[in-house]
């Protein structure tokens, strides 16, 4: 009797966590666009990237922006709790915290990584 309640338990809490999981990559996916078009928008108004770019041929840096963007948007709410991205499902103030926030701190390492 007690294997079998173990048994039922470990099958409970495993699709407890595979409901997360997948909850928090239906999230993720909802954000992806939502965060790429907010990186696009501080990169254009940060002088940091006017500086750097200047040089670039207007074609050479629509398509790095476009990388750059990309990369955060496929990075920036991995490290990203599964609470905090439920939150921001259902609040857009929290939404707009969470993307900021994951666009700021992902911005630098896609950026480094693409120019290696």
């Amino acid at each position: 009797m007690k294997t079998i309640l173990k048994t039922a338990v470990m099958a409970s809490a495993v699709s407890c966590f595979a409901q997360v999981q997948a909850g928090q990559s239906a999230v993720q996916k909802m954000l992806k666009p939502v965060i790429e078009h907010q990186c696009s928008m501080e990169l254009k108004d940060s002088n940091l990237w006017k500086a750097s770019t200047f040089l670039m041929t207007e074609r050479n840096k629509q398509q790095f922006q476009q990388e750059v963007c990309s990369c955060v948007g496929e990075n920036a709410l991995n490290e990203v709790p599964a609470a905090e991205l439920a939150h921001a499902a259902v609040s857009t103030e929290a939404k707009n915290q969470l993307i900021h926030k994951a666009v700021l701190n992902t911005v630098k390492g896609c950026v480094i990584q693409l120019k290696r």
